[in-house]
Formats: structure tokens, C-alpha cells, sequence
């Protein structure tokens, strides 16, 4: 994935953040562009994955629709989660994932 792509994926990801409580049209068509192992990783961060871990094709075809509103207001607390480690890798050093 070049950068461009990844920028684009990156938005999505934050403008799902910033509408997860307002407008879930919004929030619908942003997680819906998300990427299968990127709506994986969502779930899995929000504690929803259990329900779809059986289905291995199901994230690729899983949209927005899918989810029940308990998971959707649970996908705020993924997005945190997601957030947080993103913050904790912005302060390592190039070295810190060499192999030793």
C-alpha cells in the first residue's frame, strides 16, 4: 500500500472517529471503505470480533448494516484503543523494531 492509499485509509479512520456519536450515515459510508483486515482490527479492538470469528469471508462482505446499535456506540471505545496504541508506536525509534 503506497502512501497515498494509506493517507486515504487514515482518513476514513479518523472521520469515523469524529462522527461515531452524530452522524451514522456518515460513519456507515466511512466504515463501510474501510478494508476487510482493517474492519477486523476495528472489531477486534471494540471487543465485537467473538460474533464473526467463525466466518472467516465475513469481514471482507461485512458492512455497516451488520452491526446492531450495541456495537455500533462499541466502536467508539475500538477507535480509542486503535488511538492509543498508534500513539504509544509514534514515539518509537526506527532501531526499536530491529531484530536482535
Amino acid at each position: 500500500m503506497n502512501n497515498i492509499e494509506r493517507s486515504r485509509q487514515l482518513e476514513h479512520i479518523r472521520r469515523l472517529y469524529q462522527l461515531i456519536h452524530g452522524h451514522r450515515s456518515l460513519v456507515r459510508s466511512n466504515f463501510n471503505r474501510l478494508k476487510p483486515g482493517q474492519k477486523r482490527l476495528l472489531l477486534a479492538a471494540a471487543g465485537i470480533t467473538p460474533l464473526y470469528a467463525g466466518f472467516s469471508s465475513s469481514a471482507r462482505n461485512l458492512n455497516y448494516d451488520l452491526l446492531n446499535d450495541e456495537e455500533i456506540d462499541r466502536l467508539e471505545i475500538g477507535l480509542r484503543r486503535l488511538q492509543s496504541i498508534v500513539d504509544v508506536f509514534a514515539h518509537c525509534e526506527p532501531q526499536d523494531f530491529t531484530k536482535q
